[in-house]
């Protein structure tokens, strides 16, 4: 019963926080606190009701564990250049933590993986079709009464556009992985390249570059894994193919204005407005690395200390460096940098050793849409700052942890597995 409770709350936590605008607002973001928090409680409650605490391993326990000391660390030793920020961004990590921590102690049977991966279906779709309504409908507004007072380019219930394509990078491959391993015969295979097309045509709706990038990246990767052994793949990549065709008449169907536009861009970036901002503030970002190159300037405070580094004129906070691995430099330095290159690695690793069996283990599969969607999000963190949207970065380990759990194929043998430890 607890079991049901925590996977079914784990599932709320993760779709309240897109809907609640990226869960970037104080009040949202101490909900998540606070429901980590029972989550862990209820938790702690189950692992005593079953005779004492056992705690399955993860292989990415350890770089999390060292990236929070280096945080410790600064908090201690006073070397953030705002203590109460990064304060403040660590009890959001470590949410991010217990997140992780929850999924690999929860989903542990294959039945509820597969739960994970519908509900990621079933909300996304959902998500999706919202997000199209609002777009052709819209008023400027989110959810049609909510105004947009600091600008943006809003979509679905984000403020920014790119945050919703992030999103939906990392929800998109579930349907498209159901569409080739399901057994639910043609009329579910049918549903499911549907609410594919529906998921993935939001991406280049919301006309985020770095989202278009991002997924074209997961369809080659996909592609390469079907690749891989050509003797049994050609109806698979058929599949995948009708995806992409369906996803194109989609599109030309719904004619959404500006679309060829932007894409025309991804012709010339570097002479993008967009990216040639970008580019200075990375330019920027690495003067502040070198002042700070060990332990960098504190979690949380790039926003702070950026305006003593900028090197051009706006009148605009630029509150995030717009690429993630170079956030996370500046604020950790080289030290926390590599702990979270680490984490990244281990976390390829084992998405790269689940494809041994995902076309015919089902925990394999869901893992490899996790792992689908997690390379999607890595690829955009390049461009953008999507680890720094609190729901989005709330997904990305709930999906990593997916990635690098072992699943029992029913609930008696993982009592079994515990009676026996």
């Amino acid at each position: 019963m607890l079991n049901t409770v925590l996977a079914v709350g784990i599932c709320f936590l993760l779709g309240f926080g897109p809907l609640a605008f990226g869960a970037v607002q104080p009040w949202s973001i101490w909900v998540l606190e606070m429901a980590v928090s029972l989550l862990i409680a209820i938790w702690a409650v189950r692992e005593v009701l079953n005779g004492g605490f056992h705690i399955e391993p993860n292989t990415l326990f350890i770089p999390m564990a060292l990236f929070a000391s280096i945080v410790l660390v600064q908090i201690t030793f006073h070397l953030t250049a705002y203590w109460y920020a990064t304060w403040s961004a660590g009890l959001l990590w470590g949410c991010y933590a217990m997140i992780f921590f929850l999924v690999s102690q929860v989903f542990r049977q294959e039945r509820w993986v597969l739960l994970f991966g519908l509900f990621c279906v079933a909300y996304g779709f959902l998500l999706a079709l919202f997000a199209i309504v609002q777009q052709f409908t819209s008023n400027g507004k989110i959810y049609w009464v909510v105004s947009n007072r600091y600008g943006g380019w809003i979509y679905g219930p984000y403020v920014n556009h790119a945050h919703y394509a992030g999103l939906m990078e990392m929800l998109v491959p579930f349907p498209v992985l159901f569409v080739i391993v399901t057994r639910a015969g043609r009329a579910g295979r049918a549903f499911f390249l549907f609410v594919a097309v529906v998921m993935s045509s939001t991406i280049f709706l919301s006309q985020s570059l770095g989202g278009m990038i991002a997924f074209l990246v997961q369809l080659a990767v996909l592609s390469f894994i079907l690749f891989r052994n050509r003797s049994s793949s050609y109806r698979e990549i058929l599949l995948l193919s009708a995806v992409c065709i369906a996803l194109i008449g989609w599109l030309a169907w719904l004619r959404p204005p500006g679309l060829l536009e932007r894409l025309a861009r991804l012709l010339n970036p570097i002479t993008d407005a967009g990216t040639t901002g970008r580019i200075a503030i990375v330019k920027d970002s690495l003067r502040m690395l070198r002042e700070r190159p060990l332990l960098g300037w504190g979690l949380g405070t790039f926003p702070i200390v950026y305006p003593s580094f900028r090197s051009f004129y706006t009148n605009l906070w630029v509150n995030e460096a717009h690429n993630d691995y170079i956030q996370t430099m500046v604020e950790t330095g080289i030290v926390g940098f590599s702990f979270a290159v680490t984490f990244i690695v281990l976390m390829c690793r084992k998405g790269i050793h689940n494809l041994k069996s995902w076309r015919t283990d089902t925990g394999s599969s869901v893992a490899l849409a996790a792992f689908l969607g997690c390379i999607g999000l890595l690829i955009h963190g390049f461009v953008d700052f999507n680890m720094r949207i609190p729901a989005n970065a709330a997904f990305f380990f709930a999906l990593s942890a997916l990635v690098t759990s072992r699943f029992n194929k029913s609930e008696s043998n993982h009592e079994s597995s515990r009676t026996r430890g």
